[in-house]
């Protein structure tokens, strides 16, 4: 099964102005790219993002939102549907 990266924004001060988003992101699109396995995913993430943890399966395949961008990742299973708007990180 292929794989792509969805990207998120989270707001880090989101929960203070509306609480109902507490824990919440924002949906960004899709990375124009796609992975065999999840690990391959998770590896080409951390390539260009070796300042936080790598995307694991303890992680739930989700990363921690960036503190520098507020960007976070989610690998997800490709179903050809996904408009894969977003460039690829390289």
């Amino acid at each position: 099964m292929p794989y792509i990266l969805e990207v998120l924004r989270f707001d880090p001060k989101g929960h203070i102005e509306h609480p109902a988003w507490y824990g919440k992101a924002e949906h960004i699109g899709y990375m124009n790219k796609i992975f065999n396995t999840k690990q391959e995913a998770s590896n080409y993430y951390h390539q260009f993002n070796e300042h936080l943890r790598p995307i694991t399966k303890e992680s739930n395949w989700h990363s921690d939102w960036d503190p520098n961008n507020f960007l976070m990742y989610v690998i997800r299973n490709y179903c050809g549907y996904e408009y894969k708007k977003l460039p690829p990180l390289e």
